[in-house]
């Protein structure tokens, strides 16, 4: 065999392993480690796969972090164990993660979850690789909180939202039906009481709404017990819009 054909062979032999980088907005973001930015009050980063086909289709993971990590530091809500799961099943289950922070003295619950689902749309609008009907959003303790608000404004947006020692604020829960929801809490949580948990469950099938709900032998700190777990990936990566 000439060089030349080694030459063409090797190209041919490994060009399908390489994608090209994704002329998107949002192209920047797919290099296999977390990648920073900023949009309205909120910096974020995203952890997506660095080799996309244009043609996949990926779920969005939107993770909200407890009050112990705001700021504007944009790392200190990545190393924590959820979003550290889902990076650890990247190969498993690719998904684009996205870990947004909100500064002290702010919430989920006012101009930072704005910001998130502005964020969001913002994305899903420009990013032809991120599947709309598969947009999951989970969050700790005051992130707990925020999912609640989050689903509550815009639940068309979500196929799936995992709670994790949170509390909702909401008074008809009616049009979360479409929403597969998974709450966690633990039985023996001190700072938001899960009495809180089951307000909201008994309110979900008083409306005929199906959710899962799971309550813990453990007190506020249960994202490792729940996210550690290969059934909560499973769960959550087999939901779609319906």
């Amino acid at each position: 065999m000439t060089k030349a054909l080694l030459i063409l062979f090797s190209f041919i032999w490994v060009a399908p392993l390489f994608c090209a980088p994704l002329p998107e907005k949002y192209g920047q973001f797919f290099a296999n480690h977390w990648v920073g930015g900023s949009h309205g009050n909120i910096v974020y980063k995203i952890y997506a796969p660095g080799k996309v086909s244009p043609s996949a289709s990926l779920p969005v993971v939107i993770y909200l972090h407890g009050s112990a990590k705001c700021g504007t530091d944009n790392e200190k809500q990545t190393k924590v164990a959820v979003p550290a799961s889902f990076v650890a099943n990247m190969a498993k289950r690719p998904c684009i993660l996205i870990a947004p922070q909100c500064n002290h003295g702010q919430a989920w619950m006012t101009r930072s979850g704005e910001s998130v689902l502005s964020l969001l749309d913002d994305f899903l609008k420009n990013t032809k690789v991120a599947d709309p009907q598969r947009v999951y959003l989970t969050g700790f303790s005051l992130g707990g909180y925020g999912v609640w608000h989050l689903i509550d404004k815009r639940p068309e947006l979500f196929a799936a939202a995992v709670p994790l020692a949170g509390a909702a604020n909401i008074s008809d829960v009616s049009h979360l039906k479409d929403v597969s929801i998974w709450i966690f809490h633990g039985r023996r949580d001190k700072s938001v009481k899960v009495q809180r948990a089951r307000d909201i469950s008994s309110a979900l099938k008083k409306k005929g709404i199906s959710h899962k709900y799971s309550e813990l032998p453990a007190g506020h700190l249960i994202t490792s017990k729940v996210f550690n777990q290969n059934e909560i990936h499973e769960w959550i990566f087999r939901q779609t819009r319906k």
